[in-house]
């Protein structure tokens, strides 16, 4: 490593591609579909999800809950999806002591500044937690 890398430093940042948002992805999709096919099933009184009997279930009031409950799920998998799918949040952190500056690279959704990026001088940080 010569010096000029040692004074250049990279933090990477990862963002939305997290083992956690894939985690709540899938729970939050299998949830919100499970939830969505019993609702869907009572209003159509046929049997939709396996190893489940659909007789107990009026779909007033409780078929509108849970395809209410259902559809939510499902969008939250959906959101979830979109912000892996572009990273938000990932970018990096670069410190440069030639320059004396620090540099914040961000990504965000696209079609509203996606690219987010800062400078700042040494002198105008106080401290870096």
């Amino acid at each position: 490593m010569t010096t000029k890398n040692k004074l250049i430093r990279y933090n990477l940042i990862l963002g939305s591609k997290r083992l956690s948002n894939y985690l709540w992805l899938i729970i939050s999709f299998l949830g919100g579909s499970g939830f969505f096919l019993a609702g869907l099933s009572s209003y159509l009184q046929i049997q939709m999800l396996p190893f489940t009997k659909i007789d107990s279930i009026s779909f007033i009031p409780q078929g509108i809950v849970m395809t209410f409950y259902g559809s939510i799920g499902i969008m939250l998998s959906l959101f979830l999806l979109t912000n892996i799918i572009f990273n938000v949040g990932g970018g990096y952190n670069k410190y440069d002591k030639n320059l004396n500056k620090v540099e914040i690279f961000r990504l965000g959704f696209p079609l509203q500044g996606r690219e987010i990026y800062l400078a700042y001088n040494f002198k105008d940080i106080r401290s870096i937690k």
